[in-house]
């Protein structure tokens, strides 16, 4: 939505003739207009096996449900911090931590192996899908390749978003996304 509003700022001017001139912005009206709650900026499909423990002894495995599972990672949005050096024309804006934001169990995905036949009842699939979601979540932050890659394409998506406000200013500024 923000990335739409920068295109229509910006955009829709020239398209008709009219360019806009610089305009003087703070740190904080950047921050205003970067701010989301979460940017999910990594989605990968996940295909696992978890186990459910057996309802009459838990310490052994009751079934185990294999699945498949979309999980998303990316930044705590409203936690980007922007900072404005105006003396050596520096535009900082740091990125939180990596986390995974979002997993979605395909629930039409779930299959069974039954090691417990007791556990076969009609409330399987929601149960099931619990354990699903929480392996899929476990071995997804196990992964330090996803944050890596979830904060690249943070920094990535904050550069493309930036970059058109700081052009306008006739290059003034210099661009840093840690």
């Amino acid at each position: 939505a923000a990335g739409l509003l920068l295109a229509a700022l910006f955009l829709v001017p020239r398209l008709f003739g009219k360019e806009q001139t610089p305009e003087i912005f703070t740190a904080s009206a950047l921050q205003r207009i970067i701010k989301v709650s979460e940017l999910s900026t990594l989605s990968s499909v996940y295909n696992g096996i978890a186990q459910v423990p057996s309802p009459k002894n838990p310490q052994e495995v009751g079934y185990y449900v294999s699945y498949r599972a979309q999980v998303k990672a990316g930044i705590a949005f409203d936690a980007v911090e922007v900072l404005l050096d105006e003396t050596e024309r520096v535009i900082t804006v740091k990125i939180p931590p990596a986390a995974i934001t979002e997993v979605n169990v395909d629930i039409s995905s779930l299959d069974y192996i039954f090691l417990d036949e007791s556990c076969n009842t009609s409330s399987v699939s929601a149960e099931a899908y619990l354990a699903c979601e929480q392996d899929a979540r476990a071995e997804s932050e196990a992964q330090q390749t996803i944050y890596e890659l979830a904060a690249q394409n943070a920094r990535n998506s904050l550069t493309a978003l930036i970059r058109p406000l700081i052009d306008q200013l006739g290059g003034e500024f210099t661009l840093v996304v840690l």
